[in-house]
C-alpha cells in the first residue's frame, strides 16, 4: 500500500490497517508524510512526539490532539488536509506503542 493510499483511507480502515500493518512500514508511511509535509527530521519529531505522549499519561484524548498540536507545530508546511495531522498522530503513537510493547514483551 502507497502512502498517498494510507492517507485516503477512512478512520476506521486505516485503524484496521494498522493493527496489521508491520513496524517498518508504518515508519515508512510516517517518513513520507513527514517529508511530504517539508521535514526531513522524521527522528526529531518522533522525540517531541514520545514527549508529548509521556506527558499525556493516560488521558488518550487529549493526548491525542496534543500529539496532533505538536505535529502540526514542527512540520513547516501546511497540510493539504486538516485530517492529515490525526492520520499522522495515530501512525505515530501506534509505533510508540508497539516499540515499548516489542521492549517490555516477557518472553
Amino acid at each position: 500500500m502507497h502512502t498517498h493510499d494510507v492517507i485516503k483511507l477512512s478512520e476506521m480502515e486505516l485503524v484496521a490497517h494498522l493493527k496489521t500493518m508491520d513496524l517498518a512500514e508504518m515508519e515508512g508511511h510516517a517518513r513520507a508524510i513527514v517529508l511530504e509535509l517539508g521535514s526531513e527530521n522524521y527522528g526529531g519529531l518522533m522525540t517531541r512526539v514520545m514527549q508529548c505522549v509521556k506527558e499525556g499519561g493516560a488521558q488518550h484524548k487529549a493526548t491525542f490532539i496534543a500529539v496532533q498540536a505538536t505535529i502540526k507545530d514542527f512540520l513547516p508546511h501546511e497540510a493539504y488536509k486538516s485530517d492529515i495531522y490525526a492520520r499522522l498522530a495515530a501512525i505515530m503513537m501506534t509505533i510508540i506503542a508497539r516499540r515499548f510493547r516489542d521492549l517490555y514483551a516477557v518472553n
